[in-house]
């Protein structure tokens, strides 16, 4: 049973796919009226691009694309004369950008003017989400009538509408688990854990059996194998990871238990869209690639620094801004006789004020039932809600 919930924000629409009730995927673009904004660089999306530099020695160029890192495009016979210092391009994103790396790109040809950034048609978000991690779903659930028609309109008839005091993500733990995607350790059931970690050129899954014992270890370690290739192909998906991904599974001694075992792996696989060049080399070292169509939630969301949600990384100023303004929006619809204080450090404050649309858009929603305050004492990215 697959399910994709649709959560329409005043700053930012959330979906989240459920398989058997356990998530999966998710997705995260602009609000609904605001999708021009949605300057991501995703696989697929056209830019106008300005070329910054051409390299010879690597027949590449490096292109502007107005998100501030310069994406990649091979130079071929078909493109050279078009791609010269200054010139505007028009591109398409094959690969985003990853970490300090910038977009893959296509050329679709020269532009005569204009300024580098995302190019039209821009669709409805909540039509991209279920487009994007959707398509095959049994049942679509969205919380916003308008967004259902044009769900309806886009082909999906058994999208439906659900109002609930309790947000979509909320009632069907979504919340909780995206939290969870940005830690590094993941528990497994019955034991053992998965430790995760995004590099530049990998990410590397060690699946940890934290010195458990038992009667018959070989038999455990069997059990934490399998529990671990559910988890770790869930949390690829989860997490939006990509490209090269290497996973150490506990060794398993006897030939009908790594029988077992292959094919188990085999069929988790199975359910990771896009998954191919599995294999285990002769350490016994787990290999696959993913594609890697959008950023991970760690390259979207967070940026270096020495701070949370993990060592070295802290939320951008833009993810802690839309987070505050999601709780604040949840508990207005969950308590609608009731008031709140949202206190916001200097960032979020800043990133408000820039934003002013989407607190007019709560006080539509919900009525003039909130304020905001800046306490100089509270972390830069840091907010506290309170009721009045």
């Amino acid at each position: 049973m697959k399910r994709l919930i649709i959560e329409c924000g005043v700053a930012e629409t959330r979906a989240a796919l459920l398989i058997d009730d356990v998530i999966w995927k998710f997705w995260f673009g602009s609000a609904r009226g605001d999708e021009a904004s949605d300057t991501f660089p995703r696989a697929g999306r056209r830019f106008a691009g300005r070329v910054k530099a051409v390299d010879n020695g690597l027949d590449a160029a490096f292109v502007d694309l107005g998100d501030g890192r310069d994406a990649f495009l091979a130079l071929k016979k078909s493109n050279q004369d078009h791609c010269i210092d200054g010139a505007l391009i028009e591109v398409e994103i094959k690969a985003p950008p990853r970490q300090s790396k910038g977009a893959a790109l296509k050329f679709i040809g020269a532009l005569k003017d204009g300024e580098p950034g995302r190019l039209p048609p821009f669709q409805d978000a909540a039509v991209e989400a279920a487009e994007t991690i959707g398509g095959d779903a049994d049942e679509f659930l969205i919380d916003d009538g308008a967004a259902l028609r044009a769900l309806q309109a886009a082909g999906f008839e058994n999208a439906r509408h659900e109002a609930h005091p309790v947000s979509l993500f909320e009632k069907h733990e979504a919340d909780q688990e995206f939290e969870a995607a940005f830690e590094r350790a993941v528990p497994l059931s019955g034991g053992g854990r998965l430790i995760i970690d995004e590099a530049h050129a990998l990410t590397a899954i060690d699946v940890d059996t934290g010195g458990l014992t038992a009667s018959s270890p070989a038999r455990l370690r069997e059990k934490i194998a399998f529990a671990a290739a559910e988890e770790s192909m869930r949390q690829v998906s989860l997490r939006n990871i990509g490209g090269h991904i290497v996973i150490d599974f506990p060794d398993i001694p006897s030939d009908a238990g790594r029988r077992r075992f292959q094919a188990h792996l085999k069929k988790t696989l199975a359910r990771l869209d896009g998954a191919g060049a599995a294999s285990f080399s002769r350490s016994n070292l787990y290999s696959l690639t993913a594609p890697h169509h959008a950023l991970s939630l760690l390259d979207r969301f967070t940026e270096k620094a020495d701070a949370e949600p993990i060592a070295g990384r802290r939320f951008t100023r833009d993810a802690a801004a839309k987070m505050a303004v999601a709780a604040l929006e949840r508990r207005l619809r969950a308590e609608p006789s009731k008031r709140f204080r949202l206190t916001a450090g200097a960032d979020i404050r800043d990133r408000l004020s820039k934003n002013e649309k989407w607190l007019d858009r709560l006080t539509q929603r919900h009525g003039p039932r909130f304020d905001i305050f800046h306490d100089s004492q509270l972390g830069d990215r840091l907010f506290d809600l309170a009721q009045q």
